[in-house]
């Protein structure tokens, strides 16, 4: 998961990356892992103390998950993550 963050440029808006991160998480690995690790950061930005916790950010990654059937061509996700909304 951590080849998967690393290999995605950096993105200007933060949704975006969650977008990115977890279509990439949903190809290379699973959806499941992908759900489990959007999930998991936010339960842990929930309990860190500069943490920032998001429901916008688990809907970005269900969108990313939801875009990784369209290919992994990196052009092809973020044509999908802005389509939608990130």
């Amino acid at each position: 998961m951590l080849a998967v963050r690393d290999s995605v440029a950096p993105q200007g808006y933060d949704k975006r990356a969650h977008c990115m991160i977890a279509a990439g998480i949903a190809q290379r690995c699973s959806v499941f892992e992908a759900d489990l690790a959007g999930l998991g950061k936010e339960l842990n930005d929930l309990f860190a103390r500069d943490g920032d916790a998001s429901w916008a950010d688990w809907r970005a990654d269900r969108a990313g998950i939801r875009c990784a059937r369209h290919g992994r061509d990196p052009a092809v996700l973020a044509a999908c993550c802005a389509e939608s909304g990130y």
